[in-house]
């Protein structure tokens, strides 16, 4: 069966698992050890992008998630790397899914995608960076 970009999302959406943006803001608050990564491109996220996050583009994400120096410091602090929580934020929630879904095929167990992605961010009023 040949499935689009939208009914693989659709699909992995049920093997991942989705945080709503509030969720992750409040972990974010209260310091929660958390790798949270904005995957969507550059020119995306010259407009802007969360607060806390890490931006690393999509087509890159499995090659550059072991070198980013959070990553390095948070997993000093687990027995293993698989438990590190990540916290995967795209433009609406579907590119996200797909990266979820390749970090747990990579062996990672804490794999978030944030529904609604950036968009859903703003709309909340959540906190930004803006250039």
């Amino acid at each position: 069966m040949l499935l689009d970009g939208k009914a693989l999302v659709a699909a992995l959406r049920a093997e991942v698992n989705e945080v709503d943006c509030a969720t992750v803001n409040e972990h974010l608050q209260n310091n929660t050890p958390l790798l949270f990564i904005d995957i969507r491109e550059p020119n995306e996220t010259t407009a802007g992008y969360p607060v806390g996050c890490e931006l690393v583009p999509r087509g890159v994400l499995e090659m550059q998630l072991t070198t980013l120096s959070t990553y390095q410091r948070l997993v000093n602090d687990l027995a293993s790397a698989s438990q590190l929580p990540i916290y995967l934020l795209c433009r609406s929630g579907a590119r996200s899914v797909l990266a979820a879904a390749s970090l747990q095929k990579m062996g990672y167990e804490n794999v978030y995608s944030v529904a609604g992605g950036y968009i859903e961010w703003q709309q909340q009023g959540l906190l930004i960076h803006s250039e």
